[in-house]
């Protein structure tokens, strides 16, 4: 799963809106959207914002992708 889809699975898991963590993120909201759809790349700075946002570390959204590859390695 791509990362702007986990990050837009927690925001609507937390009950927020892209507006609220836009804001809070500083990013502007219609750049913070194309963020959200894959139509821009989220950069490491903005990743951040977003992350500290939500309340996650920002190896939080990389935790199952690593697992996995453990998983398939063994």
């Amino acid at each position: 799963m791509r990362i702007n889809k986990k990050i837009r699975a927690l925001i609507k898991q937390r009950g927020l809106t892209f507006t609220y963590v836009a804001d809070k993120s500083d990013i502007q909201f219609k750049k913070f959207s194309r963020m959200m759809t894959s139509r821009q790349k989220i950069g490491t700075d903005e990743y951040e914002r977003i992350c500290s946002v939500l309340g996650v570390a920002p190896g939080y959204f990389f935790e199952e992708k690593f697992l996995g590859n453990k998983k398939g390695a063994s």
